[in-house]
């Protein structure tokens, strides 16, 4: 029997969180190793051209900012909720500039779109939303049979501090405080609680947002949970070798630095048997 008291997964449904996702992600990338993503992927693009598909697209931050600089984009994503909020923003774009952007909802495991990209991009870390090896090699062979002969592959993950991925006693809740884009009513926001699993390689968390109006009261709170998988660069390496991929480059940020204990992993990579 199922425990109804469980939060929903993030993104599963319309909620606060999904609202107010534009707006935390740019208090969070701000400062972070994944600040500057948009500038990466807008300059692979100029070298690679299009098509792009962008893999996990949601509300389309990276998807309208590469379509905004000539080329063709295809988002897809598994939320709908997310799916809705990126139609707002191309609904908010120019006709010729909406004309080459579309967005479908779909599942980057068992993705067959029945065409093939210059560039791939996973942006935000999608790649950990698939849990077990079984469904990151099904990621990684979809992908690739998307991808022309010489096209790039770019996936984003985080890299993962130890003490951060195994269970201890101390938890620090961690949050913020924004604007709804919506309203303008304050929302809070907090990780109220952290459940490691290193055996099975996820962190699981619980995110709490309430949004309070102009005098104090709470008119919603929603708790949902993000669950991701953690991997280590050698497991990464690996997991590319067997799905026919090649390593192009390995940085630790997006400003193209080393490979770094917990920063970020941000691989670009190519068809194994490619000259290029």
């Amino acid at each position: 029997m199922s425990d109804m008291s469980q939060p929903r997964a993030f993104y599963e449904a319309d909620s606060l969180s999904t609202e107010i996702y534009d707006a935390l992600a740019a208090s969070i990338i701000a400062g972070s190793s994944v600040e500057g993503d948009i500038d990466f992927y807008r300059r692979l693009a100029e070298e690679t051209g299009g098509p792009i598909l962008d893999v996990g697209c949601g509300t389309g931050r990276v998807a309208t900012a590469l379509v905004a600089d000539g080329h063709e984009v295809v988002g897809i994503d598994l939320s709908a909720p997310m799916l809705r909020l990126a139609e707002q923003r191309r609904a908010a774009l120019s006709a010729d500039v909406a004309a080459r952007l579309s967005f479908h909802q779909a599942d980057m495991t068992t993705l067959d779109l029945g065409r093939d990209f210059a560039l791939v991009v996973a942006p935000s870390r999608v790649f950990q939303f698939a849990l077990t090896t079984d469904a990151q090699r099904q990621a990684l062979a979809s992908l690739r049979s998307h991808l022309r002969p010489d096209a790039r592959l770019v996936l984003d993950l985080f890299d993962p501090l130890l003490d951060f991925v195994v269970p201890s006693a101390a938890f620090t809740a961690r949050g913020g405080e924004l604007v709804h884009p919506t309203t303008g009513n304050r929302v809070t926001w907090e990780v109220t609680g952290r459940r490691p699993d290193p055996a099975l390689q996820l962190i699981v968390e619980d995110w709490t947002a309430s949004e309070i109006d102009a005098s104090g009261k709470v008119l919603r709170t929603d708790t949902e949970r993000l669950t991701l998988r953690w991997s280590l660069r050698s497991e990464m390496r690996l997991l590319f070798e067997l799905a026919g991929l090649k390593v192009v480059a390995d940085y630790g940020d997006f400003r193209g630095g080393p490979p770094a204990y917990g920063r970020e992993q941000v691989w670009v990579l190519g068809n194994a048997e490619s000259t290029t």
